[in-house]
């Protein structure tokens, strides 16, 4: 009767909105990029490396850099650990990206036929690049315009290369250029081109610009000139620039950007730097593999 399946359908409701069944892993659901961890992790399982990468690439088209900076949202879901300890799934994208390295680079792709349609894409971060691959895979022609010297955003200015070595980001770079996308560094929006101009010039504008600036403290004397921010000192790093630290150095924050920081620093020729951080050690939001 109407009212049993009424009843019926309620009840099956209750059941699955506490469903926990493997409908998707639990790590691809907490990957920002919903990469399909159970289907490379099974490819290289069975020596399929290059199935894998390509596999990755379907969602996230840069594994080489990923490999190296993830902070891992997945391992800390894998299904894994009830028993020991998660799936190294961050080693393994890497290894399989280092492998299709050493075997000759990613493989020569053909591009799709081109429909007729011109976007712009403001910034060529992680963001910019990624939706110029995934535009000029549909067959749409690309320009970039980026406002630094090289492309790779906070990749290439915001992580030092102790941890994502300058040769592979530009690898990756050309590979993701290699669908057809033009790349043009040195434009600033607002002073070089408008969002004007490139309305008139293309028929949409994608604006991956970053998040540049650093949070303001909002205290007494964060204006001396012996206070950086976090974001500029660790570009001025990477850009090459030369930064004095001087022997003793407080940061202040706990995240990645605080971690890179600190180590820059004793890179640089501090002999001693503190850290400090408002809540407590476990609150921190850095990586444990990073503090």
């Amino acid at each position: 009767s109407p009212d049993v399946l009424a009843a019926r359908k309620m009840a099956l409701e209750l059941l699955l909105s506490s469903h926990y069944g493997d409908c998707k892993a639990p790590c691809t659901l907490t990957c920002p990029s919903n990469v399909d961890i159970q289907g490379y992790l099974g490819l290289v399982a069975n020596g399929r490396h290059q199935e894998a990468v390509e596999l990755i690439r379907r969602d996230n088209p840069m594994p080489a850099v990923i490999g190296r900076v993830c902070p891992r949202p997945c391992e800390e879901k894998c299904r894994r650990r009830l028993v020991d300890e998660p799936l190294n799934i961050n080693g393994v994208k890497r290894f399989v990206a280092d492998a299709e390295a050493a075997a000759g680079g990613m493989p020569p792709r053909t591009r799709a036929p081109r429909i007729g349609k011109k976007v712009a894409v403001v910034g060529a971060g992680p963001a910019g690049l990624s939706a110029a691959w995934y535009l000029s895979e549909k067959g749409v022609d690309v320009t970039l315009f980026e406002s630094m010297e090289k492309a790779g955003g906070m990749l290439r200015y915001g992580i030092p290369d102790y941890r994502l070595p300058p040769d592979v980001l530009d690898r990756t770079i050309a590979e993701m250029l290699s669908m057809g996308a033009e790349l043009r560094t040195n434009v600033r929006l607002g002073k070089d081109v408008t969002l004007e101009s490139l309305r008139a010039d293309f028929d949409a504008v994608v604006l991956a610009i970053g998040a540049w600036r650093s949070r303001a403290l909002r205290i007494p004397g964060e204006d001396h000139p012996a206070v950086l921010s976090g974001i500029e000192f660790l570009r001025d790093v990477n850009a090459g620039k030369p930064v004095t630290v001087g022997a003793r150095v407080a940061i202040i924050g706990g995240g990645n950007t605080a971690m890179d920081a600190a180590r820059c620093s004793l890179r640089r020729g501090a002999s001693k730097v503190t850290m400090y951080y408002r809540r407590t050690r476990e609150e921190m939001p850095a990586s444990d593999a990073e503090i």
